[in-house]
């Protein structure tokens, strides 16, 4: 309970205030200054109950009167509805009061005939205008009677030449459409519409400043109109309530207002629904249970008023505000329908529910509206049910609608189905839960898995534990399929593709502080089973063995054609062919599996799918394209959505984009997030941990890049990964190594790295680990490798490679015959303005270290070079493909070893490069 508050200065209630009427005041105050001149209009007053209809009317009659004129007000209700002449009675009786009209007595005649009675009516008040200007102002005029609504027509036709204005307020939908001012057809008089809309912020801070003496906290006011619907009537109880409980209308007290709000929206339903009649209650109940499932026409039938037709109970709901008016009516909001329904037992909504669903069955209404009525029916049993309700929700997960899709898969586990249906059904239901709750969506899948009888086939259990893995959760994936594989390994099935998924999950939690049990057997590389083929294939690529099989194996997994089929393998043999330098062949695959995937909603293997992409894109050198992808499997699949072992990968692929495109603050920045709890468990924490490195090793911090890649490494290693295809941590670490003076350690470590990858033997990998090797070497050794990974890389899919390590190559090795043809061959290769490359590595030839050779590094050589021979920092970071940052953190490290403090003093330690090439 809220405690008050003393310096909460609340006003006591103001006279009426119309906030935010200035222009409806000033058109009706228009209307009463023509009154006084004599002439006769009409006006309706358009508005949502609550809205200030009312207080409108009200403030009109006393401006009349104010003026000297006859002014009546009459206020319509359900509870006279059925009274004859009561609006008349009322307008009579008020007149009568003011000493006008004493011939109302003489006139009410028992079952006098309204023929006679109207005429004669309406002729009295036209003698009485004559001699006084008259207005008459009617609220809630829909709920007139009808003898009164009678005498309002005729009245209509009379007002010409008459000085009498009829002002009347109605429901929203009840009077003349047309924009506010808009008039009506043509008739006696001018006919205009005044449209009262809800409160605006505006507006409803002012009727807070006319309560309130202190200050008005902005939130509280965006607060109080959204709550409210910008309705006076329910703003004005809310702050009563507030001045009663001495409160501020602050922040703080926000959950007070919605609280109150809430309350009041609901009383005001609770007074409407206490005023219908039975049969209009019965169809409001119909309506709601029905959300909107059947046409009107159809609806009556299921709720048949009994004392009214159903026209005249449908116009008592739209007259109260309850439902919409039109051609489908409905219930205005989704309080109206709960509370209507609040008086009906479980049984009775269910029954009304089935009876239908039945009734749309039969009248073959849309199959959307059919879904909506299932929501709420008991089971039907029918097998034509659980069909059209997976095609629905498959319709609402294309529009986006997974919530939606998820509440029609959950309606179809209620029907009596088989257990492989009910599996089925569950794995779907899993794929559309896994955007909004990923928890929920693992549970149902590890469900299947364990729980799953003799009688569902293999396949749907692979496919369960494929999705399951998929999200992330390897520790959950490897207990879950370990169960139902040792269930089922007896079996005469044949269970090896389940294996096959396990031995996935099994190889990513080989470095979890609790480590599982082995429970999986090694994919055989002999099987022509495509799931099996595709987990072998990665199994080879991981270990660096057997290229070619492994290649062969990848191939094998893209039989694997259809959204029903398991999509880790075939994003594991993309990986492979990723590795294979078969880049082209690799996305087609991954371009499969995505439509696949996302014809079926499996989000997470789509998202997978996308962000291989995107490294194939980034390995051609279409950043544009990689960035792209990336985002897109990020749209595909939000990162909240993804199991904290996955959440490092998107994070370092982001980082490793940012640092393709010059952008090592940019990447710095995106490794900084903080990441959930659990994030460092699984392998995707080594690619963090690499990516990391690289952008430390970027801003000259060898050191804690040496600490982040030696983890990598031991990581990479647990997992038997030992090809430099799938993580190249060893040529960070030789730079790591090598810039902080472990001279033989980067030395047998790059000697390493290229054995690893003359193992493998994919060009791009062998070229890198060559031209990485030439970096950490010196004099004939650092020549040899650098044109050996040129002449690898030549014809390898790495363009961006390929023309840095000959860009390397020309500035190393000064005026060489055949360095012009080289580096313009290069430029070729990768997408950069024509002969901007060859211009720069020809222009400039890098001076070799002399004396000073054995304090620097080769890259620090080269930076030394080209800064002595006066070229600028961002040139120098063009020239060899890192940022300006990363030059001007070198630099100070080779003035420091050099013991120089500018780079005029760099030439003279420096001598000209060597003529040769070397052999």
């Amino acid at each position: 309970m809220s405690v008050p508050e003393p310096g909460a200065r609340w006003r006591d209630a103001a006279p009426e205030f119309l906030a935010e009427r200035e222009g409806q005041v000033r058109r009706l105050g228009r209307q009463v200054t023509e009154l006084q001149f004599g002439r006769s209009s009409m006006v309706t007053v358009l508005g949502e109950p609550g809205t200030g209809r009312s207080a409108l009317l009200r403030a009109t009659v006393a401006r009349a009167r104010e003026a000297g004129l006859l002014a009546v007000l009459a206020r319509c209700s359900p509870a006279e509805a059925d009274l004859r002449y009561g609006v008349v009675s009322q307008i009579t009786s008020g007149l009568a009061g003011t000493g006008y009209l004493a011939f109302a007595r003489r006139l009410w005649v028992e079952d006098q005939p309204a023929e006679t009675l109207i005429p004669a009516l309406c002729g009295e008040f036209v003698a009485l205008a004559r001699k006084h200007p008259l207005l008459i102002a009617l609220d809630d005029a829909q709920w007139a009677d009808e003898e009164s609504k009678a005498w309002l027509a005729a009245m209509t036709h009379r007002l010409r030449g008459v000085p009498i204005l009829l002002v009347q307020a109605r429901a929203l939908g009840e009077g003349e459409g047309g924009a506010t001012g808009s008039a009506t057809e043509p008739g006696p008089v001018p006919h205009s519409v005044i449209h009262v809309p809800p409160l605006r912020e505006r507006g409803v801070r002012q009727v807070i400043v006319s309560r309130y003496a202190g200050p008005v906290d902005g939130a509280f006011v965006t607060a109080a109109t959204e709550a409210t619907g910008g309705s006076p009537a329910a703003l004005l109880a809310v702050l009563d309530h507030f001045a009663h409980a001495s409160l501020p209308p602050v922040a703080r007290y926000v959950p007070v207002l919605l609280e109150r709000a809430a309350e009041v929206s609901g009383d005001r339903v609770a007074e409407s629904l206490s005023r219908l009649p039975a049969d209009a209650l019965a169809l409001l109940r119909v309506m709601a249970v029905c959300e909107n499932g059947l046409g009107f026409d159809l609806l009556t039938s299921l709720a048949s008023p009994k004392t009214m037709f159903p026209e005249q109970a449908l116009s008592v709901l739209v007259r109260l505000g309850l439902v919409t008016g039109g051609e489908d009516p409905r219930p205005v909001s989704p309080l109206i329908a709960e509370m209507a329904l609040a008086g009906m037992d479980v049984g009775e909504r269910q029954a009304l529910a089935t009876r239908s669903v039945e009734l749309g069955y039969r009248a073959v209404i849309p199959e959307d509206r059919l879904a909506r009525l299932l929501l709420n029916a008991r089971p039907v049993g029918a097998e034509w049910v659980v069909d059209l309700l997976r095609r629905v929700a498959r319709r609402r997960r294309l529009h986006d609608d997974h919530e939606g899709a998820a509440a029609l898969l959950g309606r179809a586990l209620r029907e009596p189905v088989g257990d492989e249906q009910r599996q089925r059904l569950l794995i779907e239901l899993a794929m559309t839960e896994v955007g909004h709750s990923p928890a929920t969506s693992d549970r149902r899948l590890q469900q299947v898995l364990l729980n799953s009888g003799p009688e569902v086939p293999v396949a749907v259990l692979v496919r369960a534990a494929d999705l399951l893995n998929s999200r992330g959760d390897a520790s959950a994936a490897y207990r879950a399929v370990a169960t139902a594989y040792a269930r089922r390994e007896g079996d005469a099935a044949d269970v090896g593709s389940l294996a096959a998924i396990g031995w996935l999950a099994q190889n990513d939690c080989t470095s979890d502080p609790v480590l599982p049990v082995p429970s999986f057997p090694d994919p055989p590389d002999r099987s022509g089973d495509p799931v099996q083929a595709g987990i072998a294939a990665w199994m080879l690529a991981v270990r660096g063995e057997r290229m070619s099989r492994a290649r062969e194996l990848a191939r094998t997994a893209f039989q694997l054609k259809g959204e029903d089929q398991p999509f880790g393998p075939r994003i594991y043999a993309a990986k492979t062919l990723f590795f294979a330098d078969e880049v082209a062949e690799a996305v087609i695959g991954l371009d499969e599996v995505l439509a696949d995937a996302r014809r079926c909603g499996a989000r997470a293997p789509a998202a997978l799918a996308l962000i291989q992409r995107s490294r194939c894109e980034m390995r051609r050198g279409n950043l544009g394209q990689a960035m792209g992808d990336f985002e897109a499997a990020r749209a595909e699949l939000p990162l909240t959505s993804w199991h904290p072992r996955v959440v490092p990968y998107f994070v370092a692929m982001e980082a490793r984009l940012h640092l393709a495109g010059q952008s090592v603050e940019k990447a710095e920045q995106v490794l900084a997030q903080e990441l959930p709890s659990g994030a460092d468990q699984g392998a995707a924490w080594g690619t963090l941990l690499y990516a990391r490195a690289k952008v430390r090793m970027e801003l000259a911090d060898p050191e804690a890049a040496l600490r982040d890649i030696n983890e990598c490494g031991r990581l990479v290693l647990a997992r038997g990964w030992t090809n430099p295809a799938v993580l190249s941590w060893r040529s960070v670490a030789v730079a790591a190594h090598s810039a902080c003076g472990n001279t033989e350690a980067a030395r047998q470590l790059a000697m390493e790295t290229v054995e690893r990858a003359r193992d493998w033997g994919a060009p791009s990998t062998l070229g890198l680990a060559h031209l990485g090797a030439s970096r950490v070497l010196s004099g004939a050794e650092a020549m040899s490798e650098l044109e050996r990974a040129v002449r690898i890389l030549r014809d390898s899919v790495s363009r961006d490679s390929y023309a840095r390590a000959s860009a390397e190559l020309i500035m190393a090795s000064g005026e060489h015959p055949g360095a012009l043809s080289l580096l313009e061959e290069a430029t070729r290769k990768i997408p950069m303005p024509s002969g901007e490359l060859t211009e720069k590595a020809v222009e400039e030839r890098a001076p070799t270290p002399n004396e000073t050779r054995h304090l620097l590094t080769a890259q620090e050589e080269r930076i030394a070079g080209l800064a002595a021979a006066g070229r600028s920092n961002a040139y120098i970071a063009s020239i060899l493909s890192v940022s300006v940052r990363t030059v001007e953190l070198r630099l100070t490290g080779i003035y420091r070893k050099l013991a120089v403090t500018s780079r005029n003093e760099l030439a003279p330690l420096l001598a000209p490069a060597p003529r040769n090439m070397g052999d």
